[in-house]
């Protein structure tokens, strides 16, 4: 995603979430020609079958890939909004198990995500010291004196979701300079599989 700025190659709209794009619609071609960054509205523009003007065909999307990342390589630093820390990666949860993704913001800062995920998850995004504090088994918010592990409360934090499937599009905006953390959390047995999309965005001036 370094190479867009983590920018939809279509609209080019920043501080959007992205998405990898197969153009020649096989999902098992990664190859570097094969890929563009997308964002979810032009996604669904792109993959919409039996829509009249709807589908962009393979050689107008390699056409935006290629010019907006020739673009964006010849660019200036500040030319063109870019994050600060980005993450974009299909992976799996083991059962009962979670995930912490840090990450160092400043004041106004503002962290956009995505996540789609086969099965449910718990979501907060926190501060990484209680992020830390709660997988070392630290008392969550809430929580009472039983020990099962499936009623831990989840710990303090900025936003709570909860049995989630799908996350089109969150926002968080760093009230002071520090370290957050994204935490996922999957309470199954079973593994589930997840694409996280996230991106840590300078305040605007």
């Amino acid at each position: 995603m370094a190479a867009n700025r983590h920018t939809c190659c279509i609209c080019r709209e920043p501080r959007q979430p992205v998405e990898k794009h197969h153009i020649d619609q096989d999902p098992s071609n990664n190859a570097w020609n094969n890929l563009a960054a997308v964002c979810r509205n032009c996604h669904g523009l792109v993959s919409a079958k039996g829509s009249l003007g709807a589908r962009y065909t393979p050689g107008e999307m390699l056409r935006y890939k290629v010019e907006w990342e020739k673009r964006c390589a010849e660019a200036e630093e500040d030319d063109i909004d870019s994050p600060a820390e980005e993450i974009n990666e299909t992976r799996s949860i083991e059962g009962d198990t979670h995930e912490i993704y840090p990450f160092e913001m400043g004041e106004d800062d503002e962290l956009v995500f995505s996540i789609d995920t086969d099965g449910p998850l718990d979501v907060v995004i926190c501060d990484e010291a209680d992020a830390e504090a709660w997988s070392d088994g630290e008392v969550g918010e809430d929580e009472g004196d039983d020990d099962d592990e499936d009623d831990r409360a989840l710990p303090p934090g900025y936003v709570h979701l909860t049995g989630l499937s799908e996350c089109r599009e969150r926002r968080f905006v760093a009230p002071e300079d520090g370290s957050y953390a994204l935490l996922l959390v999957n309470w199954d047995e079973e593994d589930a599989q997840f694409t996280l999309d996230a991106a840590v965005w300078p305040a605007e001036e």
